[in-house]
């Protein structure tokens, strides 16, 4: 078993590797594709891209559900000696397959009607952003249905295949973004649609085409009769869909706020800010993506200790991760987003700082949400989550009718999300019999310690007024450099440390 264990330890370890390349590659052709958008696009046009792209979200929310639903009951077949994975696929194809149909209908209808009645856009920009409108439509609804493939491969842990999958579709979308650069018209905002639809179209026929080659079996396309078979996923997917309602609701919800309130240009200020945190997020949550499927086999499998064990370690590295790049970036934020942007947009700095705070709030349940998803006791749980969520954006709507700012919007999110993770610990410990005492023993005190010393740097470091373009670039490096020591010294395990030492020196043997 131990033999097993560390194999099964060793390929987390390898896929997370894989996945952070990608996101070493994400985060700098990411950062650049955006300084580009945003100069060619404007604020403006880059809040109307976002703000659109948000209303069609919240149609999509039920494919989100049902893509939980499909990666982990793959997962749970695969964890079954006679599990029969092709019946799974084919159920979950059928899903998706209706509930694109039924999101394209809602998005022509509910959708098209709030884009052209409600939506806030500057004069003359209402045929632009029904045009993104109808791209994004069929964007969304050929995504859905390449889900369950995509799944296919979560599922087998074959990271290496979506991790280049991945760096290829961004160095097409820096492409497109380059010849973008060369365009002199006025349908930048259309061309730039077009241009983003282009990857979702290529991960389509490249998923359908490489899954066929290597699970010609799994994919076999056949008709699953009787709602027995599909009732499982819906019950498991009209719990998800509960929480993902929520989860849209605040997301898409807090752009038609901010929209409502401010206008396009706040919506382009707080889609600047989302685009930081998807890469800091990104370096966190990846070794949450890689362990996933074995979490949720263990589980199937019955072997309970070894979930606990996963569970544990993921909410600590999760957040070790993060505070690697928070606190560099944090200290001199201004300047690294005058690097990125040139010009940085009013709102910009402030809505990143409270954002990045958040995520290191939400990153604080790295691990927890699979478990959950193995047991398969949904209710609670996105009860639980529905209502801290779904309660933000009335009362934000209230918040600035009463004249507070737009940031008030955000510091909201991280009491909403501080008092969910407190109860989502109590119910795992009262319904799964989690050891919730134990996960907070392992996964907070050691980063809470670091996060302690480090802010104390930052308060320090904020009385100084530092204008030299060197000494801030010597800064970031130096925090980056004593957030690492801390990291190791203090975040981890005397048995990490001996296989960091040895994976080090065998590097340089060779």
């Amino acid at each position: 078993m131990e033999e097993s264990n560390n194999s099964a330890n060793k390929r987390i370890a390898k896929n997370t590797m894989y996945l952070y390349i990608h996101q070493f590659v994400s985060l700098v052709l990411g950062l650049y594709t955006s300084r580009i958008v945003l100069q060619v696009l404007g604020v403006s046009d880059f809040g109307i891209f976002s703000v659109v792209g948000g209303v069609l979200a919240m149609f999509t929310f039920i494919s989100a559900s049902l893509r939980g639903a499909t990666s982990r009951f793959m997962n749970v077949e695969m964890g079954k000696k006679d599990g029969n994975v092709n019946r799974v696929f084919n159920i979950n194809l059928t899903l998706h397959t209706i509930l694109a149909l039924i999101i394209f209908l809602g998005a022509e209808t509910i959708g098209l009607y709030y884009v052209c009645h409600y939506l806030v856009l500057p004069e003359g920009k209402l045929p632009d952003a029904l045009f993104v409108y109808q791209i994004s439509i069929m964007t969304v609804c050929l995504g859905i249905m390449n889900s369950p493939y995509a799944s296919l491969f979560n599922a087998h842990e074959n990271f290496l295949f979506t991790t280049v999958m991945n760096i290829v579709n961004m160095f097409v979308k820096l492409l497109c973004v380059i010849a973008l650069l060369l365009y002199t018209g006025n349908y930048a905002l259309r061309l730039y649609a077009i241009m983003m639809s282009l990857t979702t179209v290529n991960s389509f026929v490249v998923y359908h085409w490489v899954a066929a080659r290597r699970w010609p079996s799994i994919i076999k396309l056949r008709i699953v009769r009787g709602w027995d078979n599909y009732k499982p996923v819906m019950s498991f997917g009209g719990w998800n869909l509960l929480s993902t309602i929520s989860f849209m609701a605040r997301s898409s919800g807090s752009d038609l706020l901010l929209n409502s309130f401010f206008g396009t240009a706040v919506n382009g200020a707080y889609a600047v800010s989302r685009t930081v945190n998807r890469q800091i997020n990104a370096f966190s949550v990846f070794f949450d993506a890689a362990a996933a499927p074995q979490t949720i086999q263990a589980y199937s499998a019955g072997n309970f200790a070894r979930c606990q064990y996963i569970v544990n370690k993921l909410g600590r590295v999760a957040l070790l991760l993060f505070e690697l790049v928070f606190f560099p970036l944090y200290i001199e934020l201004d300047f690294i987003l005058h690097l990125w942007l040139g010009d940085v947009p009013p709102g910009v700095l402030t809505f990143c700082r409270i954002n990045m705070i958040l995520l290191g709030v939400s990153l604080s349940g790295s691990g927890l949400g699979q478990i959950v998803s193995a047991a398969g006791k949904l209710k609670w749980f996105k009860i639980n989550i529905s209502s801290f969520f779904l309660a933000c954006i009335p009362i934000g709507y209230v918040l600035f009718r009463l004249g507070y700012s737009q940031y008030s919007l955000l510091i909201l999110f991280i009491l909403a999300d501080i008092f969910q993770r407190i109860v989502q610990l109590f119910l795992l410990k009262r319904i799964l019999k989690f050891d919730s005492m134990s996960y907070v023993r392992n996964s907070y005190i050691r980063p809470f310690i670091i996060a302690a010393i480090m802010g104390s740097v930052l308060w320090g470091y904020s009385f100084f007024n530092v204008q030299n373009v060197f000494l801030k670039i010597g800064v970031v490096i130096l925090c980056l450099l004593l957030t690492s020591i801390l990291v190791y010294k203090i975040g981890l395990t005397k048995g990490e440390k001996a296989k960091l030492k040895r994976y080090i020196q065998k590097v340089f043997k060779k």
